[in-house]
């Protein structure tokens, strides 16, 4: 037959996929759109910001879909896309409950502690569900729509062809590159949506709100870790920035010359030559660290440097603990602590959730790892590592004191009977050591009861708590702690779920009331301190909740506001400290103030009686000092000072030494730094 006759079957053949190769792509991306819609008016708002790209890289994600299930028969076509609704019903359905529960979307690294948190919150996990059902059972939408029209499915999951094929690749080839060009229309710097898609510090909620979710867990899933030495540089130091700005303003007269005083300056180093340490490894990471540290001064010893060097110190991380739960009514002990001692005008939570991240920053000084690359919680990671600086080693080396620790929950969640005594703390948990009436949550007055004996008769003691009274849900049919002390509650004038959350704090005050009484029993409590951080935000509570308690509305800057008890006993007159800190600012904070032998180079917090700099950092890098306010996740600045009285680089200045910073802490964590540098610092004085 002549070529140029075609067979019309052929012709109607060629129609017919082209239509099946648009029903599936129409339906494909219906689906990611949907979802995506459902998954963002739970965890975002704006629901709408940043939608361009999010529907952009779910079109190229809507054309793999499309060719997956055109590949074979129809019949296996329309199975294997009903396993695939399944499977992306969980997958949003979980991130919508994790979030509800926790107020953020998990990443690929903790499905890998899935485990523990399925055992562990089930309760929890049971109740958002309910609680989330409207948007679960709207996650069904598309599997109904593809089982009630038939004839869509018949046509969106026909067998094609190779050329269809082609298409579609070539298809999703063009859509990805023209997302990807996209990308620079912002710009490439800071906290531009190009920065959010390359960087490794983007956090899972970044990356999802400006790209969908199935596109962030790609990038966590395929983006590369940095095989080269990170760029590490010397930050700029506030005063150098203040510098700048001085002679900005400077007027110009004539200065009379005068000889300067000298003044010599202490600091909290150590004298370790980190030029011969780089000649004793081949690890570029290793090599970057000491070139790094090298760059730094360290801070400064102060007037406050070992002025508690003989007092006892008791340090509890708690639950989920903030300004809210500082009420004169319930919790007048925690109230009147927090405001004698050294008082923290400033102090910030680094974190929005998860204990473990909070914990670790508190115990290390050090920002733990939320990049994409991350496999595991960072205090899980540290297990085997020389953890020096931990305090409960440094009792040990430096005071040889042996220093206890404990929690009113299982040591195998979260790896804590492995990681604790690692850090020098002979540890006890609940059903090891410690038993209690209750378990989810469990007592911290039962925990105080059952371990002050243990260390209170000793010259000089450290002891570790990690408190479990405050965990959410904060309900007094679900929660047996906010039920136990709920008549202390119930006639306050909040409503009913912050004064919830109110009662479980009532058990941490109840352990605090004890652990005051017996230190004064034993005579000790004019030479204890008594040091009180959250790990993270009371998630389990909504912005306009926790509002009620602190009596302010919440915004992106001022949420993460936090109260930090440090109770110093027989402290005639209380010490205030205005500089801006969070949670990696409290561990050198403490050194210091107890006089231990550290290099604060080695640390990314700063001590805050030393000369600087001095901010608050969140977990997704924003950060807040006397200067600025800056949120990272929409490059916002709000400025404290008049914005001409700054050096023109100020904020950036800021940024690279906060990135840094976080970047030094997780280097310091895989190389296991601190082994490298004290086995050859120790071997080079001793």
């Amino acid at each position: 037959m002549d070529s140029r006759y075609k067979d019309p079957k052929d012709s109607e053949r060629c129609i017919r996929r082209g239509h099946s190769v648009a029903a599936g792509l129409l339906f494909w991306f219906f689906t990611l759109s949907f979802l995506e819609g459902i998954l963002r008016v739970v965890a975002f708002d704006p629901v709408f910001e940043k939608i361009g790209l999010v529907l952009a890289f779910n079109g190229v994600f809507a054309v793999g879909l499309t060719l997956v299930t055109q590949l074979f028969s129809r019949q296996v076509n329309v199975i294997l896309a009903t396993i695939l609704q399944v499977l992306l019903f969980f997958f949003y359905g979980s991130q919508i409950v994790y979030d509800l529960i926790f107020g953020s979307l998990y990443a690929v690294a903790q499905m890998q502690m899935g485990g523990d948190a399925l055992t562990s919150f089930w309760r929890e996990t049971l109740l958002a569900m309910w609680d989330g059902i409207a948007y679960l059972l709207l996650l069904f939408v598309p599997i109904v729509v593809m089982g009630f029209f038939k004839k869509l499915r018949d046509l969106a999951f026909e067998k094609t062809g190779l050329k269809c094929w082609a298409l579609l690749i070539a298809l999703a080839v063009v859509i990805q590159i023209l997302a990807i060009q996209g990308l620079k229309i912002g710009g490439t710097g800071f906290f531009s949506n190009y920065y959010f898609y390359n960087s490794n510090e983007t956090t899972t909620d970044q990356a999802a709100q400006r790209f969908g979710l199935l596109t962030a867990m790609r990038l966590e899933l395929f983006s590369k870790e940095e095989t080269e030495a990170p760029a590490v540089q010397e930050p700029a130091e506030e005063a150098e920035v203040t510098e700048a700005a001085t002679e900005q303003n400077a007027e110009t007269e004539p200065v009379t010359e005068t000889e300067p005083e000298e003044e010599t300056i202490a600091y909290n180093v150590l004298d370790i030559d980190f030029e011969e340490l780089n000649q004793l490894t081949d690890d570029a990471r290793i090599q970057a660290l000491n070139d790094y540290c090298a760059s730094l001064t360290g801070t400064n010893k102060n007037e406050y440097t070992g002025m508690l060097a003989d007092y006892n110190l008791i340090v509890l991380c708690a639950e989920s603990f903030d300004t809210g739960a500082l009420n004169p009514e319930v919790t007048p002990t925690l109230c009147r602590m927090a405001n004698e001692g050294i008082v923290f005008n400033n102090y910030y939570n680094t974190f929005p959730n998860t204990t473990t991240d909070g914990e670790y920053a508190l115990c290390m000084g050090l920002y733990p790892d939320s990049t994409r690359n991350k496999e595991d919680a960072s205090f899980k990671a540290s297990m085997g590592n020389n953890l020096v600086y931990a305090l409960g080693n440094m009792f040990q080396s430096q005071k040889g004191i042996q220093s206890y620790g404990y929690h009113n929950y299982l040591g195998s969640y979260y790896n804590r009977s492995q990681t604790h005594p690692n850090m020098g703390y002979a540890m006890k948990f609940a059903e090891d050591g410690m038993k209690f009436t209750t378990d989810w949550p469990s007592s911290d007055l039962e925990m105080m009861e059952q371990s002050i004996d243990d260390y209170i008769g000793q010259e000089q003691f450290h002891a570790y708590y990690m408190t479990f009274s405050g965990h959410l849900r904060y309900d007094s049919k679900s929660n047996l702690i906010a039920r136990k002390n709920w008549d202390a509650v119930k006639n306050l004038s909040y409503n009913y779920m912050p004064k919830c959350y109110l009662s479980c704090n009532v058990e941490l005050e109840k352990a605090v009331v004890y652990l005051m009484q017996r230190l004064k029993e034993a005579g000790v409590a004019d030479k204890t301190a008594i040091v009180l951080a959250s790990d993270h935000f009371p998630y389990g509570l909504s912005d306009p909740q926790y509002a009620e308690l602190v009596g302010y509305p919440l915004d992106k800057f001022n949420k993460y506001k936090s109260s930090l008890i440090f109770w110093v006993g027989g402290l005639e007159e209380n010490i205030v400290v205005d500089e801006y800190c969070c949670n990696v600012d409290i561990l050198p904070t403490i050194l210091n103030l107890w006089g231990f032998e550290y290099d604060s180079r080695l640390l990314a917090g700063t001590d805050v009686f030393s000369d600087g700099p001095h901010v608050a950092v969140l977990k997704d890098s924003s950060f807040y000092n006397d200067k600025v306010w800056l949120n990272a996740s929409y490059g916002e600045v709000r400025y404290l000072l008049e914005q001409n009285e700054l050096p023109a680089d100020y904020i950036e200045n800021m940024i690279t030494y906060v990135k840094k910073k976080i970047s030094m802490s997780v280097d310091i964590l895989y190389t296991d730094y601190y082994n490298f540098v004290y086995s050859n610092y120790q071997r080079s004085v001793g």
